[in-house]
């Protein structure tokens, strides 16, 4: 990850979450978890990438108190026909921090996953579409 990638995500998390000394654990614990898909994926594939992991949490919602195969089970079906420029070894690193920024949301639910995903997703948006001048 650039050292403008990894401003832009701090500062989205900050403008959430506080300034980084007053983070709940589980968000300081995300937020490098966030750092290693972003660097792993850079910021087109994580943008994919974090859109299925927010999907997958909709879905994992939507099915409590049914059979239900769990995030990760989500995920994958999410991630199916995505087309990435990412290696495998790039995608299965994204893959193992999501599942654990999945299971720290579990154990600590506030402020929720949710939060920590959308804020990255602005971060990558941002990085993607920066603001056009003079609008």
């Amino acid at each position: 990850m650039t050292k403008d990638m990894e401003q832009l995500l701090n500062v989205r998390l900050c403008e959430r979450f506080g300034d980084v000394v007053d983070w709940p654990e589980v968000t300081s614990l995300t937020a490098s978890h966030l750092r290693a898909v972003v660097s792993a994926l850079g910021p087109e594939d994580t943008v994919l990438f974090l859109a299925a992991a927010r999907r997958a949490l909709d879905e994992e919602e939507c099915r409590v108190g049914t059979i239900d195969l769990g995030f990760g089970a989500h995920l994958w079906t999410h991630l199916e026909g995505v087309s990435w420029g990412a290696s495998p070894l790039a995608r299965t690193s994204a893959w193992e921090s999501m599942l654990t920024m999945h299971r720290l949301s579990v154990l600590a639910p506030e402020p929720g996953l949710r939060a920590h995903i959308d804020s990255a997703l602005d971060a990558c948006r941002l990085r993607l579409v920066p603001a056009a001048a003079g609008c």
